[in-house]
């Protein structure tokens, strides 16, 4: 038992606040420990919604979601992983900075003792994440304030939960000097006033014992336990190589526990599929995160001064491995279709598709076809000539998913159900649509089943649903290292990855509606004019270009033989069964958000790397205006008009910053290349607007252009994310209200009914 005397006045109070074990590990923390530094500073930038906000990082962690619920549950496993980070913070800090407090080797439990005194930074995180949580739950989740209360608590149950199992592990196995000596504290305290203090180099030591050794940090007064401080202990008197030894065993046991919770969370992530490990996101941040460092930690006990060299070295050595070993499973595969068939990805390929003009002319005669199978079906109901409806949904995550089926299905509504009957294409990205192919697909099913109601509430709720919990556990456990499980659909097998996790989640929300849905499936629906076309559109990373994916092929809209800019993914991929493939494949491909997802690899040589289709055009305007163009001809003999409809979750005009900008030294130094990445959606509406005023300069046939938008202000932030908290979702359901909205769903009412 330590024996201890409290705080005397023999040291004076300054120097027992200034030595306080504590305030001089933060300071120590500050002056060399900036890694870890890194990783809290982050967590509190996101907690304070300081970064991150416009992509909803901040909310994963003040409102975690498990099973579609905020409650006790959800924050208890959240509090449960900042546990582990937390224990990652101690055990990395007690493996950098233990040898140089040499007195905690004399305390019966080092290790406990050194977290006791590390406390400052995590206790801190925890005060401003429970003030910052609390405050978000009333205000954006609606939680009643008993349930915000009881939710705090479950995550500092978590918290607590984590802490007290990990110390019993230390508890169990870390040893003090005492042990090693076989001498209790009485001896050593007999030789006090007897032993000399000796120099290092007399001594016979081993070489990475003389490596750790440094300046020690002054220490006076330190915390014992939750209710007493006392005065740290002399050591002057006890033996140098008999404390190293201590920290040496304590470090081996701290070693053993990174590498058990390591192996522990890359072992989870291969039950991915089991719905009780989709965990709450930031749960899945920390995790990450505690990797990370766990992994830097375990080196740097090894190898001291050389872990970031070698880190550094693993990194590149691992880059090189991947880059060329295909049984590491890398890539990300679209699903459904042959990869054992590689087209070849060349300008010659690409031209002799523009050329092909039998090709062409068949497909120009089959959309033709199609288009004249829709206007029968719709005059069935009119009795004269349709309107042509083209619908350009923008990209922006579930909030753009959520809006596009809202605002499509609340028109149709108010149109008596008549506009999608008269919509024959639908284009854009992303998320938007996602929305709206499932609203195409409820349209498909209501045509054999009147019961179906597309305004149904809980279509929206399905899609409102999370879908980042199962990707960031991928990214956290498994999916960066190796994808080494297989899943198969059709006739072949693919790798398990993120953008597995993404489809499986998707049509778990939408009740299995795309399970086994392939491309194909709206070959035949429609050629029969029985549902809208639709375009999808995402960017070929390559080079820029953009790839047309349908069930049908549409080489004329790849006829440019200057940059071949259109690419026709029928025809590229022709050999590669294209129309076996899984549509929530496609759909991924489209709202392929970077690094959030992965990228696709496509079948080709060289591979063909897919993201989202708002990169290249976010709002489907440059694919719907080249195929108004290219069937101007028939569309001006057999329509009443154009309805160029726009459905975005931004307005198209921003207001201007009226105050001067008095940019620092940084921002200058950024403000050209973070100005073109923070404005590439408006250079892409002024390009969109000018091709639109073209076409309805040029265009033979009347084109009337609506655009409804979702109501943003600076107070009302609904993050370009895969969450939404309830707020966002009321605030979306409420912008079709809007003055602007409602004008143009007047309009639009008074074109669809009076045809």
């Amino acid at each position: 038992m330590e024996k201890e005397k409290k705080i005397t006045n023999s040291p004076s109070l300054r120097e027992q606040i200034w030595y306080f074990f504590p305030l001089q590990l933060f300071l120590l923390h500050i002056k060399r420990n900036q890694v870890v530094l890194f990783f809290w500073a982050i967590l509190f930038l996101y907690i304070t919604q300081t970064i991150g906000l416009k992509y909803g990082i901040p909310f994963l962690f003040l409102t975690p979601e498990y099973f579609d619920s905020i409650d006790f549950l959800s924050y208890f496993i959240l509090g449960v992983a900042t546990g582990g980070f937390i224990m990652a913070f101690n055990i990395y800090s007690y493996i950098m900075f233990a040898s140089e407090f040499p007195f905690l080797a004399t305390f019966s439990r080092p290790f406990i003792k050194f977290c006791y005194n590390n406390f400052i930074i995590p206790l801190l995180y925890v005060f401003v994440f429970c003030w910052a949580s609390y405050s978000f739950q009333i205000n954006e989740e609606l939680i009643s304030t008993k349930d915000a209360i009881i939710n705090i608590l479950g995550l500092n149950t978590g918290i607590l939960f984590f802490i007290l199992i990990s110390s019993i592990y230390f508890i169990r196995f870390n040893k003090n000097i005492y042990h090693f000596s076989g001498k209790d504290e009485a001896y050593y305290q007999s030789q006090f006033q007897e032993i000399v203090k000796e120099a290092t180099f007399h001594k016979k030591t081993k070489w990475y014992y003389r490596l750790s050794q440094k300046r020690k940090i002054k220490i006076v007064t330190y915390i014992n336990n939750f209710k007493e401080i006392k005065l740290a202990r002399n050591i002057k008197h006890y033996d140098k190589k008999l404390l190293k030894r201590v920290f040496a065993q304590n470090h081996i046991n701290a070693s053993i526990y990174e590498v058990m919770l390591f192996i522990t969370f890359l072992v989870l992530g291969l039950f991915r599929d089991n719905p009780l490990f989709n965990i709450p996101a930031g749960a899945s941040i920390f995790i990450f995160f505690t990797l990370a460092l766990l992994l830097y930690s375990a080196l740097y006990s090894w190898f001291k001064g050389w872990t970031l060299s070698l880190f550094i070295i693993l990194l590149l050595f691992f880059n090189i491995l991947t880059s060329s070993a295909d049984s590491f499973f890398f890539k990300s595969f679209a699903h459904g279709i042959d990869y054992t068939v590689q087209p070849q990805y060349t300008n010659t390929n690409l031209e002799a598709i523009a050329t092909n003009s039998k090709q062409v002319r068949t497909d120009s005669l089959n959309t033709i076809q199609i288009l004249e199978n829709w206007k029968t079906r719709t005059s069935q109901t009119t009795g004269q000539k349709p309107k042509l409806v083209v619908l350009n949904i923008s990209g922006g995550g579930l909030r753009s998913a959520l809006w596009s089926f809202h605002a499509t299905s609340y028109l149709d509504s108010v149109c008596n159900e008549q506009l999608l009957p008269q919509t024959e294409l639908i284009t854009g990205a992303s998320g938007g649509m996602i929305g709206v192919s499932y609203l195409r697909e409820l349209y498909l099913q209501k045509q054999s089943d009147t019961s179906l109601h597309l305004t149904a509430q809980k279509y929206k709720n399905q899609i409102a649903k999370d879908l980042l919990n199962p990707l960031l556990f991928g990214i956290a456990t498994t999916d960066f290292i190796f994808r080494f499980q297989k899943t198969k659909f059709g006739e072949y097998s693919y790798s398990k990855d993120r953008g597995y996790s993404f489809e499986n989640k998707i049509q778990e929300n939408f009740d299995n509606t795309f399970q086994h849905t392939t491309l194909g499936d709206y070959l035949e629906p429609e050629k029969e004019g029985k549902i809208p076309l639709i375009f999808l559109t995402p960017t070929i990373a390559n080079d820029g270009r953009r790839l047309l994916i349908s069930p049908h092929s549409h080489s004329y809209l790849a006829t440019d033989t200057t940059t071949f800019n259109n690419v026709d993914y029928q025809q590229l991929f022709k050999k590669n069964k294209p129309n076996e493939l899984k549509y929530l494949s496609a759909l991924r491909m489209s709202a392929n958000f970077p690094y959030v997802l992965p990228m696709v690899s496509l079948p080709s040589s060289p591979n063909l790397e897919i993201v989202d289709a708002g990169i290249k055009d976010n709002y489907g305007v440059q694919t719907s205006t080249e195929f108004l163009e290219t069937f101007e001809e028939w569309i001006t003999q057999n329509t009443s008009g154009v309805l160029f409809i726009e459905i975005r979750d931004t307005p198209k005009l921003k207001p201007i910053k009226s105050t001067n900008n008095y940019n620092s030294l940084l921002q200058r130094l950024t403000l050209p290349v973070g100005n073109i990445v923070k404005n590439v959606l408006r250079i892409q509406d002024y390009n969109n607007a000018q091709l639109i005023q073209k076409l309805e300069k040029k265009y033979t046939a009347p084109i009337a252009c609506f655009t409804l938008f979702m109501n943003k202000n600076e107070k009302q932030n609904i993050s370009m994310s895969w969450h939404l908290t309830q707020l966002d979702c009321e605030n979306i359901y409420g912008s079709i209200e809007s003055a602007h909205n409602q004008k143009a769903i007047k309009d639009i009412q008074k074109l669809i009914l009076n045809n």
